[in-house]
């Protein structure tokens, strides 16, 4: 932990601990950190305290005398620092985790440390095993979510490098008309201004970064416009066969095809159109999952977890 990041737990910690507001001078002496010219210990506190509420965490400033405000104090409420758990269920609770940890990278970073910060004061046992498949799902969601967003909304042409079936990487400029999720892939569809037709594209097989048209509302989407023909052109699944332990894995039951039970353990198939997300899904579920087939998600399970054992020995 660096020296910043110790002295603002420690400062937290102090905040929420005391039962009176402390003044700078209490704060300055008491937290290890603080050090150097009464100036630049003031600026360091200043910079602490805009972090602190950058992350949802009030701190609140009282004056110490009824008759002099001259003298200041501080301190953090514990009823505004922890959620109110009460009507909450465990699932409800880790369903909200996931869904702030969906934009912690996005435009909503701010927002989404604040509630997960909240969050993680709720004492609720949660069991993640018990979420349906669509937690991970979600958190796979692309890294330019936003900018496509923001090209539909403004009407702007794109443009991007994109791996085709025949594993050729050709450069694409598209009217975007809808981004969507299905059978754990992420789609665009829009037209193809090239190839002057309707098209849909794998977001994991575009490659680079896109590009977006400085040049607002340069296209319409027809009105009446579905995505029921692009959609019913998307590959078929395929089909897997998994080792369960009895009372686990309910992520993957949700999903199953076939339950047949074998001891201590059942034997389930689900059909599956992403490898790496069913990876991410299987390893979610440590040792109460086995994969039986096909054989290259079996060694594509085996080389994940040879390459969690590497990072971590």
């Amino acid at each position: 932990m660096s020296r910043k990041s110790e002295r603002l737990v420690n400062l937290v910690i102090a905040l929420l601990a005391t039962r009176r507001s402390l003044t700078k001078a209490e704060i300055f002496r008491t937290i290890e950190g603080y050090e150097g010219s009464d100036e630049s210990m003031e600026r360091m506190f200043e910079r602490d305290k805009d972090e602190l509420r950058s992350l949802g965490v009030a701190i609140e400033v009282t004056g110490l005398d009824p008759l002099f405000d001259d003298e200041q104090g501080y301190r953090i409420k514990p009823e505004n620092f922890v959620m109110d758990s009460k009507g909450f269920s465990a699932p409800e609770i880790a369903y909200m985790s996931l869904a702030a940890q969906l934009w912690k990278n996005a435009s909503l970073s701010e927002p989404s440390q604040r509630a997960l910060r909240k969050l993680s004061g709720i004492t609720h046992s949660i069991d993640i095993g018990d979420l349906p498949a669509i937690a991970p799902l979600m958190l796979s969601a692309p890294n330019f979510l936003n900018e496509i967003i923001d090209a539909i909304s403004e009407r702007k042409t794109i443009e991007f490098s994109y791996l085709d079936s025949e594993l050729q990487v050709n450069k694409r400029k598209i009217n975007v008309y809808t981004y969507f999720a299905r059978q754990s892939f992420w789609y665009l569809t829009g037209f193809d201004v090239d190839k002057q037709d309707l098209r849909t594209f794998r977001c994991d097989r575009i490659v680079g970064e896109i590009e977006i048209s400085k040049k607002s509302h340069s296209y319409q989407i027809p009105q009446g416009w579905q995505n029921e023909k692009s959609v019913q052109e998307l590959p078929e699944n395929s089909r897997a066969t998994l080792r369960v332990r009895i009372g686990r894995g309910s992520q993957l039951r949700n999903i199953a095809h076939t339950v047949e039970q074998e001891g201590e353990h059942d034997l389930i198939t689900i059909s599956y159109a992403s490898e790496i997300d069913l990876v991410t899904l299987i390893l979610w579920h440590l040792d109460d999952v086995e994969v039986l087939a096909p054989e290259s998600l079996r060694l594509k399970v085996r080389a994940s977890l040879r390459s969690l054992v590497s990072v971590h020995v």
